[in-house]
């Protein structure tokens, strides 16, 4: 009997406990950054500048954005913001010149006789024609 094979699997190695490598060091670079602001501060702006960083360390080690790791769309998001832009249809500072035209002249169409060759083509169209309905 047959089993299904799993496709696409993203299994990160788990380094320290529950957390990957990259949310270790979220959660980890943004823990010392709050440690050196509980050593710096009093308590009130400690609470205010703490609780944002732990919701940001939060987000960034376990937050997804349809389905895409939180670092990943925010990388993803500036790296648009600040690329160069290709504008193809770009609009230039001056008119549109029409181009003159003169009137048409009376050109004389000559009527097939029987003595006009058509032309067939070249040797390699024949071919192919000859492919094409013979199969």
């Amino acid at each position: 009997m047959e089993q299904p094979l799993p496709q696409f699997l993203d299994l990160q190695p788990k380094v320290a406990g529950p957390f990957t490598f990259k949310q270790l060091i979220f959660v980890a670079g943004i823990g010392v950054i709050i440690l050196i602001l509980f050593t710096m501060m009093p308590m009130g702006t400690f609470l205010l500048l703490a609780i944002p960083l732990a919701g940001l360390a939060a987000f960034l080690a376990f937050g997804k954005i349809r389905g895409f790791p939180a670092p990943t769309v925010l990388a993803r998001s500036f790296g648009f913001l600040f690329a160069g832009k290709v504008y193809v249809w770009k609009k230039k500072g001056t008119q549109a010149e029409l181009p003159i035209t003169k009137k048409a002249e009376k050109i004389e169409v000559l009527k097939p006789t029987a003595s006009m060759k058509v032309g067939g083509g070249s040797r390699l169209e024949n071919l192919k024609k000859i492919i094409e309905i013979n199969g």
